[in-house]
């Protein structure tokens, strides 16, 4: 399984209700700054990000996503920014109810967050980053305020190098879902997020926009019945983000899913991707498996931790 770009591993955990307050800009004597304004935020780590952006690729779609009106609740949403003498050099975001993406946070500067999320009176209902900076963050959070920390899921990062399309491809053939397509699509997503104990979110909208943009992949058996999927993200700062792919159990072991990965990740170069990613459950040694076999190379491991 791959995960749903937006949760991207976030075990199923209470919403938070606070809302935080609505401001433009909040200036603050700490290099730290945050904004609640989507296009603020990205003007300022947009550059930033896109130096790398296949390990960005969540973050940058997050800005995407929000840029085109997408809402997961009705709790504000915080992006923030850390600035060394004029330099931008680190970017956060949180869309409740999902946890605080920590796309770049320098290391001297955990603490330095923490106190400023404090200021805010900002409820952080967990974090997702790589290993080593939400280790530093947990434990300056938990010591800060008592919380316990919880591991939820781990996640690799994997990177097309080149495509290489299974043989012998299971029986049956691979087509863009149309929208006589799009309640299965629902319900499987549905499922998906079942499965993966991801944080519940309204994927109708992501569903929805897949389907009408050409970006999700149906393989059909013999008997042209659906029986896998394969969806990804719009291209930004040209990566495009495969995810989710699915196949229901009954379906499983038979190769659908690489077969459908591989011509999503095909339609993806082909309408412009300098680059395809994907991430995968660390506790899932098959799909690790199946899609290093289609062309896509590990390169790094995030983590998901909850606070209590």
């Amino acid at each position: 399984m791959i995960l749903l770009p937006e949760a991207l591993a976030s075990l199923t955990r209470p919403k938070t209700s606070r809302r935080l307050a609505r401001d433009a800009v909040t200036m603050v004597d700490m290099p730290w700054r945050f904004t609640n304004e989507v296009e603020t935020y990205s003007d300022q780590v947009w550059g930033l990000l896109s130096v790398r952006p296949m390990e960005q690729t969540v973050p940058l779609t997050v800005i995407e996503h929000v840029r085109a009106g997408r809402r997961w609740s009705d709790d504000e949403m915080l992006f923030g920014w850390y600035e060394d003498q004029g330099r931008v050099c680190g970017a956060v975001s949180m869309t409740p109810p999902f946890p605080m993406l920590l796309a770049a946070v320098p290391d001297d500067t955990v603490a330095e967050l923490v106190a400023a999320l404090h200021g805010r009176r900002a409820i952080v209902p967990g974090v997702n980053g790589d290993d080593a900076t939400v280790e530093r963050f947990s434990k300056a959070w938990t010591a800060d305020t008592g919380q316990d920390a919880t591991t939820g899921m781990r996640l690799r990062l994997y990177v097309l190098d080149t495509l290489r399309r299974p043989a012998p491809e299971p029986p049956g053939r691979v087509r863009p879902a149309g929208q006589r397509d799009l309640d299965l699509v629902v319900d499987w997503m549905r499922a998906f997020q079942w499965e993966a104990e991801a944080q519940t979110a309204d994927v109708e909208p992501m569903a929805r926009g897949q389907v009408n943009d050409g970006r999700l992949w149906l393989w059909e058996d013999e008997a042209s019945s659906a029986v896998a999927m394969a969806g990804r993200q719009a291209i930004a700062a040209g990566v495009s983000r495969v995810g989710p792919v699915y196949t229901p159990p009954a379906n499983r072991r038979h190769g659908y899913g690489a077969a459908v990965t591989a011509a999503c990740t095909e339609d993806a170069l082909r309408r412009g991707a300098e680059h395809v990613v994907l991430f995968t459950d660390l506790a899932n040694p098959t799909s690790n498996s199946i899609y290093q076999q289609i062309g896509y190379r590990p390169v790094s491991d995030r983590t998901v931790v909850h606070f209590d």
